[in-house]
């Protein structure tokens, strides 16, 4: 048991150092969504963010499982959007080999609920990559049918992928879901570790459900998944697009960027340039508080978790310096759960932001700075 926790503790904090370098290319993306682009480039960048959030959420799991008394499951999701997030994700791929990747979704199926919708996400992903990677012609379809109640009286779901390809014989369809064994055909088509589908039927079992291997109508293969319904949703969600912000703060502002990793703040520091704000670069706790002791800013963006002195450290210094109202802090973190929200009150932050970053977060956050400190000036006056 112990080297089973120590193996989750170390895959927690793969995944919580992987939201460094996700927070930066989902920050990127909305930066390139803030100039003009035409319809393929805006639907393209779409699935780039689609894709991010989804890494995103997976890392997120991965931290929660680690810990220990938490649960796997989280909050419902509606099946068919999981089924159309993944397809989205796929389209590229399948259009630039000539494929036709479709969804079909049985009216009774459309609204039932899962609230294993990670663990879902990653297995259809899997069997959708498999399934475009390995059709050569023809297509690839993913259909959601409702399925009769099991004896206890729960309802079923199945989401089936059917590709045209060259199919598995029954030979290796009974081997194919041990680790590190892949069919022929993918040996044949490119390299690949042969844990797909291994890893898939875990994930399949880990949350009730059963997945089946068998021939396509169109001659292909058909990976089943039936997972238990577990309620009915209403209402069709939103599509993660990056839109546009806006242009700039009614008034000028220079605000100080506090991350000890380069990239974040080189773009937080194109963030701000994009809203007209001017900013400058701390590359650590003992830095800023030098530089705030030296110069004006009108907010301190710090991150939480730096080496040597940590944000709240930095923060605590900094309030010795300045005032709330002479300047206003705001957490930049991928792991805000680690410091308690009252903590982070004492020590002087107005309001915390979490990566990936949101450029809405970040311009609202700090226009409410500035009216505040707006205000507080207004009053001196009087």
């Amino acid at each position: 048991m112990a080297d089973h926790d120590d193996d989750s503790v170390e895959l927690a904090l793969l995944a919580h150092d992987l939201r460094t370098p996700l927070a930066a290319m989902r920050l990127t993306a909305e930066l390139i969504g803030n100039a003009p682009l035409n319809k393929a480039q805006t639907e393209q960048l779409a699935i780039l963010v689609r894709s991010i959030d989804a890494l995103t959420q997976m890392t997120g799991e991965l931290i929660k499982a680690a810990e220990p008394g938490t649960s796997p499951e989280s909050a419902p999701v509606r099946i068919a959007d999981i089924v159309s997030d993944v397809a989205g994700l796929f389209q590229a791929a399948a259009g630039a080999k000539n494929l036709l990747l479709e969804t079909s979704v049985e009216d009774a199926a459309r609204d039932c609920l899962t609230r294993h919708g990670g663990a879902l996400r990653r297995v259809l992903a899997t069997l959708v990559d498999n399934a475009v990677k390995y059709t050569p012609e023809g297509g690839v379809r993913v259909e959601i049918r409702a399925l009769a109640p099991d004896d206890a009286g729960r309802a079923w779901v199945s989401v089936a992928v059917a590709d045209s390809g060259p199919g598995i014989d029954a030979a290796e369809r009974a081997r194919l879901f041990r680790p590190f064994v892949r069919g022929r055909h993918g040996r044949e088509t490119g390299p690949g570790t042969g844990l797909g589908l291994w890893g898939t039927e875990h994930l399949v079992r880990e949350i009730g459900g059963a997945l089946q291997l068998t021939r396509s109508e169109t001659g292909g293969s058909r990976f089943e998944v039936e997972v238990p319904c577990e309620g009915q949703g209403t209402g069709d969600a939103a599509p993660a697009t990056a839109t546009r912000r806006p242009a700039a703060l009614p008034h000028p502002a220079h605000v100080l960027i506090v991350d000890d990793n380069d990239t974040n703040c080189r773009l937080l520091e194109a963030l701000l340039e994009s809203f007209g704000i001017t900013s400058q670069i701390a590359n650590s706790g003992e830095q800023a508080i030098e530089m705030v002791g030296k110069g004006s800013f009108d907010a301190a963006l710090l991150d939480l978790h730096m080496p040597g002195m940590s944000g709240v450290e930095t923060a605590e210094e900094l309030r010795h310096l300045r005032s709330e109202a002479d300047l206003p802090l705001i957490a930049v973190t991928a792991a805000a759960e680690s410091v308690s929200d009252e903590r982070l009150r004492q020590v002087g932050f107005q309001d915390v932001l979490t990566k990936p970053l949101s450029p809405a977060a970040l311009f609202e956050a700090l226009e409410v700075a500035r009216q505040a400190r707006r205000r507080r000036e207004d009053q001196d006056e009087r």
